[in-house]
């Protein structure tokens, strides 16, 4: 048992203890003075990483002092393990008594490996150092799901701070057999912070691009012809459910022309969509445009022509096999229309692969629901934006909350209907990120065009809720428009 009365101790675990690790326990050290005792270690210590030291420098945190060692020599014992990358999870050090929270973020040094000079390169590990600090903020409701504490509001040196007392923990050894080794990192008492919700968007979009449909992943089938393949039989629907209607027939329902579905790669539209963000977005000729979620590319074909051979459209997408989908799609592209001015890259968009300032247009279709971290997503779409760059984003949202069972449904996790929030939530987000003029407009055809069509996830919907009412009631297509403060 865990001593009361006293601070929790926390070690941030990372391979190098040079960089990730190093900028949470500055952090921690700077926003929970009292509340948190942090320390950090890394599986192989590589020394400090200079870069890091400058960028938490630039952000008012001194870690120039701190050095890079291992577990062992931490200073331990600890009540809670953070690892804050993957090779770290993976290397799973025994940390007796300690209960683990896993939260990987990307790696500063190799995201600025081609940067030509230490100013270029500080860009990554600025934005690596904020999304740190905005998990350390966060840090004592994932403890709090392991301990219980005491909280007390206390003023130190600016800062907001909680001051907590450890009265129970579970005697657990960090890594283990009884918590390692489980499915993606769940099992044992971790707690994933987000990692969880996007392993299970990114397994159910992997089977959709593999196998063709989500029925047939699901069913472990062979792909159907048609749905997100291409093919004589169009028979699929909207995420390539098991409805009566093809990912055309619902691509026309919501606002494509038929120009727009002629010009893009057979197998492209997947039949994913929930509106038409580059209908809303007004694409001019030079414009640089990026698509949140990507897919098979099916809007970043779309809006290429229409931001001709002077623009570009960037698509991202977090799963492999969409992005080897949509690069295999780009060839074909290229052929039917002579432009060389659409890429794919793989990244999530809480931690978008753009660099700042360098967009004219977001779009997104059907995809921000999919996030563990909207307000984050909000966040680095205001970043890449260029002052007074455009935001047009299609997405499902609540006109009233979703009963429990449907919730935690995984289908409908996977196609954005779990994940929505209240549309006020998303205006709040908005606002908080620095977009202005925002624009919320219902469009409730999708929804109407799903249950009509018999789409077998509606049908579930249908049973999941209250007497009398439709999806319709709870659930709307939304076009969201916003603009960056210029």
């Amino acid at each position: 048992m865990a001593r009361a009365d006293r601070p929790v101790r926390v070690l941030f675990l990372c391979t190098g203890n040079s960089c990730r690790s190093q900028m949470a326990e500055g952090w921690a050290r700077a926003l929970w003075p009292r509340g948190l005792h942090a320390a950090s270690a890394g599986t192989s210590p590589q020394g400090l990483n200079q870069l890091a030291v400058r960028a938490m420098a630039e952000a008012g945190v001194d870690v120039s002092r701190h050095t890079s060692k291992r577990v062992e020599d931490a200073g331990g014992p600890f009540d809670v393990v953070v690892t804050v990358c993957d090779s770290a999870r993976g290397g799973c050090p025994v940390v007796p008594g300690a209960r683990r929270i896993v939260r990987t973020f990307d790696d500063p040094p190799r995201l600025a490996a081609g940067a030509q000079s230490d100013e270029d390169a500080l860009v990554h590990y600025r934005r690596v150092r904020d999304e740190i600090r905005d998990f350390v903020e966060l840090l004592p409701g994932e403890i709090g799901r392991l301990v219980e504490w005491r909280e007390l509001e206390v003023d130190s040196g600016g800062f907001k701070v909680k001051e907590m007392s450890m009265t129970a923990a579970k005697n657990t050894s960090c890594c283990g057999p009884e918590c390692c080794g489980g499915a993606a990192g769940v099992d044992g008492g971790d707690v994933v912070a987000g990692d969880a919700v996007r392993q299970k968007v990114r397994e159910g979009y992997a089977k959709i691009a593999q196998s063709g449909s989500w029925s047939a992943a699901q069913a472990g089938a062979a792909p159907k012809a048609g749905c997100c393949g291409g093919g004589a039989a169009k028979a699929g629907g909207g995420c390539c459910g098991l409805a009566t209607f093809s990912p055309e027939q619902l691509a026309s329902a919501i606002g494509y022309s038929q120009s727009d579905l002629a010009a893009t790669p057979e197998g492209a539209n997947m039949g994913l969509s929930c509106g038409n963000p580059t209908a809303i977005a007004s694409l001019r000729a030079g414009e640089v445009v990026l698509d949140l979620g990507s897919g098979g590319g099916f809007d970043c074909f779309v809006a290429g022509p229409k931001v001709g051979a002077s623009g570009r459209v960037i698509g991202v997408d977090m799963t492999p096999d969409m992005v080897s989908k949509a690069r295999v799609n780009t060839a074909s592209y290229v052929a039917q229309t002579g432009l060389r001015n659409v890429e794919f890259r793989l990244g999530e968009i809480e931690n978008l692969p753009v660099a700042d300032a360098s967009v004219d247009v977001v779009i997104s279709n059907c995809v921000l629901n999919l996030s563990p971290d909207k307000g984050r997503v909000w966040k680095e779409i205001a970043r890449v934006l260029r002052p007074s760059g455009r935001v047009a984003v299609s997405d499902l949202a609540l006109l009233r909350p979703l009963p429990e069972a449907v919730r935690q449904d995984v289908e409908a996790l996977v196609r954005c209907i779990a994940g929505a929030v209240l549309v006020e939530e998303t205006r709040r987000q908005m606002m908080d990120a620095g977009i202005t003029e925002i624009v919320l407009t219902p469009k409730p055809e999708y929804i109407e065009a799903m249950t009509n069509w018999e789409d077998p996830l509606y049908r579930r919907i249908v049973e999941s809720l209250p007497a009398g009412t439709k999806p319709g009631d709870f659930i709307t297509s939304l076009d969201i428009s916003g603009r960056k403060r210029g």
